[in-house]
């Protein structure tokens, strides 16, 4: 008998059925890993587990006994904690505040202790060999590796017998998932039960003892880890064969520069940036996180003030809002695409024609018509899976809530594409898709600047790559140079070779 069972675990919503008797068994030490494509049903039973849907049928079983849970905190009570894709933090409070947020410690008064939790905070650094961070910084002020950090505390601090992680390396830079893979096996060393959500098959591979596999709402596979290829794995997560993970890389870049920064400087977040992106070039990004590639896009973006030149197609301009970069024909796919890429409250309909309102309305007045035909097209050319435009997007799986961000920005027609770490969080099927597209628009003459944590990525879709170190580019990489050797060797302030 498995120390874990979900058995036959049914859960629908209008007009779909997300699990259909799906069955999940793990065992205390191991690592178990959870795989499937975007909607497969992952997120909908991690969510059943830690209490935040109800199951309309089904079972759940701890060490041989039956557990009903009802809800989120009632799961935390019965020791099951969750580090979830979407961070789950509040960006106006400090990190110790959100990291104790509902288990604060209170006197007799009902008082908060600030200075206690704030100890308790550096306390919780040190145990896991964290870099300390001022317990008092308000988490808006964090970047997203150091707020996936944060989720990964929060999550830990309540000392969980079952502890999920849902695509938890997804913004962390290399040396911060291997901090995380030993945190994982020494939890399991401690015979905790770990659930482990990821798209990135190497790490899978490397971490888990034992992998389950989910397939439309179900489990399709349950094997020993050593038992399992990478080729078998994508095949019984998407149900057929995938070959070409990559297109095939061309260079469509033309002579026409359509961005080019001239010693741009931006607080002390960047430093005398000097770059070109051509018409038809992907340029990559690359870097250990936290280094200014953040700022460098959001800069772009008009989001954050500069000093130096930018100029959008041969016109040298001041970019002070997002509104000013659209209407240079500047798209930007952000980082956090549930903070900054979709309002998740609203339906598929509503999000995509959100930047482009100009080229649905007359007036005043909104042609159905015409958003209609917009709406379509994005849900068509990203393959977006839902039930229909009227779908709320914070019912759909993270990968369709990223394509829902492309398709949105896309319908604004843009001539630069700011493509921030597009693939975080998706399957292998729907980064096929991403590549592809990202491919297409390059070869109808787009510049993209392309972003990625995944050095392989950089190196498969991009022409050349520019690497960043403390607010600077530190270096380039063009073509035949373009290696996963060459980036971290720049990453850390060696030569390439």
């Amino acid at each position: 008998m498995p120390d874990f069972e979900m058995k036959n675990i049914c859960k629908s919503f209008p007009g779909v059925k997300a699990l259909d008797n799906a069955c999940f068994e793990a065992n205390k030490g191991d690592i178990t890993a959870l795989l499937g494509e975007n909607g497969a049903g992952k997120s909908t039973l991690i969510k059943t587990l830690c209490g935040e849907y109800k199951p309309d049928s089904g079972e759940i079983y701890l060490e041989g006994e039956k557990i009903e849970i009802t809800n989120t905190r009632n799961a935390i009570e019965q020791k099951i904690c969750a580090v979830y894709q979407e961070l789950s933090l509040v960006s106006e409070l400090t990190i110790a505040e959100n990291l104790f947020l509902g288990f604060y410690d209170v006197d007799k008064m009902n008082r908060v202790s600030y200075k206690q939790i704030e100890q308790d905070t550096i306390k919780l650094f040190e145990k896991y060999g964290v870099d300390k961070l001022n317990p008092k910084t308000k988490v808006k002020e964090l970047s997203l590796s150091q707020k996936q950090v944060l989720e990964i505390l929060k999550a830990l601090n309540r000392d969980g017998d079952i502890i999920i992680f849902d695509e938890a390396t997804s913004a962390l830079s290399e040396k911060m998932v291997k901090w995380l893979m030993n945190i994982i096996r020494r939890l399991a060393s401690e015979k905790k039960i770990i659930i482990f959500i990821s798209h990135r098959l190497d790490e899978i591979q490397e971490l888990c003892t034992k992998v389950v596999v989910y397939r439309g709402g179900t489990d399709v596979a349950s094997l020993p880890m050593k038992e399992a290829k990478s080729d078998q794995l994508v095949s019984l997560m998407l149900g057929r064969e995938i070959g070409g993970y990559y297109p095939v890389k061309e260079d469509f870049a033309k002579e026409e520069v359509l961005v080019s920064m001239k010693n741009v400087n931006s607080g002390h977040k960047l430093k005398k940036i000097n770059l070109d992106i051509q018409a038809g070039e992907i340029l990559g990004v690359g870097g250990l996180a936290g280094q200014g590639q953040s700022e460098l896009f959001k800069c772009l973006f008009g989001m954050f003030p500069y000093s130096g030149e930018i100029t959008i197609k041969g016109r040298t301009l001041r970019l002070k809002s997002a509104a000013a970069a659209m209407k240079e024909g500047i798209a930007l796919i952000p980082e956090e695409r549930g903070l900054q890429g979709v309002v998740l409250k609203q339906n598929i309909r509503e999000n995509i024609t959100l930047a482009c309102l100009d080229k649905v309305c007359t007036g005043l007045f909104l042609s159905r018509e015409k958003e209609k035909k917009i709406v379509n097209r994005g849900i068509r050319r990203l393959s977006i899976k839902a039930e229909s435009p009227e779908t709320i997007v914070g019912t759909l799986s993270g990968g369709n809530q990223q394509k829902v961000v492309l398709a949105k920005e896309l319908a604004t027609e843009p001539d630069i594409i700011l493509m921030y770490d597009i693939t975080r969080g998706v399957d292998v099927g729907t980064k096929k898709e991403m590549f592809n597209m990202t491919k297409q628009y390059a070869k109808e003459g787009k510049a993209i600047l392309f972003y990625s944590t995944d050095s392989e990525e950089l190196m498969n879709v991009c022409n050349s790559v520019i690497i960043m170190n403390n607010g600077t580019i530190a270096g380039r990489l063009d073509r035949e140079l373009v290696s996963r050797e060459n980036i971290i060797r720049i990453s850390v302030g060696e030569e390439a070779i």
